[in-house]
């Protein structure tokens, strides 16, 4: 593809596209699943055909409501994988990434939470939704500052 990390000027969706007949050339090198492969070029397809744009991801053009079912339409990318996008690469104000591990670590250990549902009193993203959300409830319209302070808190290594 020609790509490097310093220059990704040459990687567009039509350029990925050209892999649509060829998965093996894609999947091989960047050591991707088949289902990933999938994913990449449904994204790439959304990009071609205006579904997505840069405008609508990081331009403001959309809602993060928007932005959120675009994302979630396509095949192979869920909650968790949106959630990062707004938070890291759209920097949008007000994400609670609940599904994410580390945050709700973060969450447990700055509220003391003993009695989570998950293994070990642990929050469940599904069954603690509501604490989490009440926890996070006074940063509200920025639970983004708040989110990004639970990776600060939640004792994982990286």
């Amino acid at each position: 593809m020609d790509a490097s990390e310093d220059d990704t000027t040459n990687l567009t969706p039509e350029r990925i596209l050209q892999y649509e007949r060829d998965t093996e050339s894609l999947r091989r090198p960047a050591g991707l699943s088949n289902a990933k492969c999938k994913t990449i070029l449904a994204v790439a397809t959304a990009f071609q055909d205006g579904t997505l744009s840069d405008s609508i991801l990081l331009g403001g053009e959309a809602t993060d409501d928007v932005v959120r079912n675009l994302l979630l339409g396509i095949k192979g990318i869920g909650p968790w994988s949106v959630d990062m996008l707004l938070l890291f690469q759209c920097q949008k104000s007000d994400v609670l990434p609940i599904g994410d591990l580390a945050f709700r670590n973060g969450t447990r250990n700055i509220w003391k939470v003993k009695n989570g549902k998950a293994k070990g009193g642990g929050l469940c993203p599904k069954k603690d939704r509501e604490k989490i959300e009440k926890y996070h409830e006074p940063f509200a319209p920025y639970r983004s500052l708040s989110s990004y302070y639970m990776y600060k808190c939640s004792g994982m290594k990286g």
